[in-house]
């Protein structure tokens, strides 16, 4: 079994009309409520002890004072204050033997929400949203709402039952790449934000590719870079900027890069570098007239709302945010894409040159595995606590997801945390690779061993039965008792 996140809707916003007379009391429906009062207490580090208290309505506590909101009172109501038990879920998961016990040990698992998927050794295959799914009514999405009314409330949760799952499909394959899992036609609101669906359509369609697949073609799908972005996105750009009526010739040149690209995301690429670049003036050309430079930068950072938004603004082709609000003129998108591309070709030349043969992808997409200490650059020199800069390829809409914050290629944070392929048929026949090593310790040879294999897409074995690990062990280590003298 494995897991991806859900991206459920599970946290609402109240705001609480409070009695003149007395601050803690709050209108509910038809008369006044008490805050429940609680005194949490704090120890310190230098030994003394803070005492703090803290307001809860019956949905949950009281967060404007926290978030520095001091004109309203907001309270919060979060799945993650539901009863739920997750480690007695992956205790029941890892002593399952079929698919109904897999489902059985699912039923405590509701405050993180995960899409788990399932295989057994009779090949039977599933998925299964585990997930607290509140039913209430959601038409006023992510504003705050009305808590005096209970016209808002949470009606319970989405019964187990119903929660979306998958069992042997027809198809022959479960996939999951934190994407919708249900169509329009599910009864329960899950969300309205969802990771853009460009990776998981790029893994369906390699898993489609052949009748059967092999060991190597699953490493090829895990380290596939091609971007299914650039289908959605690209006829668009080209079409604009074919309206041009003089390129410069760097321009040009880019341009025709571009015509003949493939969608290769790989380091070594160059339309990789134009695209992605292009994608990240993109964003900034359309929101940032609204929003001003430091509330666009905040927006920039959150993915989860910037990357389904421009999705959303080329599949209907408009949207009120394309119009640039400092100018007379209504720009179209196709004005935005013009601006968008020509900015990217002037960045590109600042910071790689005026020859685009030379602007690969890896020189702006690049990796550093830091260590906690490895900001101290006097810890770093002596005792080699980062590793990197790495090149790489990908990005958010790969397979391969090197993922970066903002608009800042150079500061990888986010992609598989591990890759496994399992044999479910021979298990001591299995791959697998993490991005550093087994030891945190920087003295340790096994630091950060496996990072270079990990860059270069190779795996190593994953073994399981005793005797086969045994045989394989570099390391032996012996736990002997105290004596009772010690």
């Amino acid at each position: 079994w494995g897991m991806t996140n859900t991206y459920v809707d599970n946290l609402d916003f109240y705001q609480e009309k409070i009695n003149p007379e007395d601050s803690n009391q709050y209108w509910y429906v038809d008369s006044w409520k008490n805050f429940e009062i609680r005194t949490e207490k704090i120890a310190t580090k230098g030994g003394d002890t803070l005492a703090k208290k803290f307001r809860f309505s019956f949905r949950g506590p009281v967060v404007s004072e926290i978030k520095k909101v001091s004109d309203k009172i907001i309270t919060m109501h979060w799945v993650g204050d539901e009863y739920s038990n997750e480690m007695q879920t992956v205790y029941l998961l890892n002593r399952a033997s079929n698919w109904n016990e897999f489902k059985e040990a699912l039923k405590t698992f509701r405050s993180i929400s995960q899409n788990v998927v399932y295989a057994d050794i009779d090949g039977n295959i599933g998925l299964f949203c585990a997930a607290g799914i509140p039913i209430r009514k959601r038409e006023a999405v992510y504003e705050i709402l009305p808590g005096w009314t209970n016209e808002f409330d949470w009606k319970g949760m989405v019964p187990f039952e119903e929660l979306p799952y998958s069992y042997n499909p027809t198809c022959s394959y479960v996939s999951s790449a934190n994407n919708k899992t249900v169509d329009d036609n599910y009864p329960y609101h899950i969300s309205n934000w969802y990771e853009v669906p460009y990776r998981i359509d790029r893994i369906r369609e390699l898993l489609t590719q052949k009748e059967k697949l092999s060991v190597n073609d699953f490493k090829a799908i895990q380290l596939d870079q091609n971007t299914k972005m650039a289908e959605q996105m690209l006829p668009v750009l080209l079409a604009s900027v074919e309206n041009i009526s003089q390129l410069t010739s760097i321009q040009e040149h880019g341009l025709n890069l571009l015509k003949t690209w493939n969608g290769d995301m790989s380091k070594e690429n160059q339309a990789a570098a134009i695209f992605e670049t292009f994608y990240n003036k993109l964003r900034e050309n359309i929101f940032e007239d609204e929003l001003g430079k430091d509330l666009f930068e905040r927006l920039n950072t959150v993915s989860s709302i910037i990357r389904p938004a421009i999705y959303k603004i080329f599949k209907k082709n408009n949207s009120v945010w394309i119009d640039d609000i400092t100018t007379e003129k209504t720009e179209t998108l196709e004005d935005i894409c013009i601006k968008s591309f020509q900015d990217a070709i002037t960045d590109l030349e600042q910071k790689l040159g005026s020859d685009p043969s030379e602007w690969n992808w890896g020189k702006l997409h690049q990796i550093t595995l830091k260590h906690y200490l490895g900001g101290k650059d006097i810890l770093d020199r002596v005792f080699s606590l980062n590793r990197g800069p790495y090149k790489v390829g990908g990005s958010f809409h790969t397979i391969s997801p090197y993922s970066y914050p903002g608009n800042d290629p150079k500061e990888v944070n986010h992609g598989s945390s591990h890759r496994h392929i399992y044999l479910l048929n021979n298990w001591d026949s299995s791959y697998t690779i993490i991005p550093t090593g087994n030891s945190g310790i920087p003295a340790s040879r096994h630091y950060c061993d496996q990072t270079e294999m990990y860059i270069r897409g190779e795996y190593h074995p994953d073994m399981f039965d005793s005797t086969v690990v045994i045989s394989n062990a570099d390391y032996h280590m012996i736990f002997t008792p105290l004596s009772e003298n010690n």
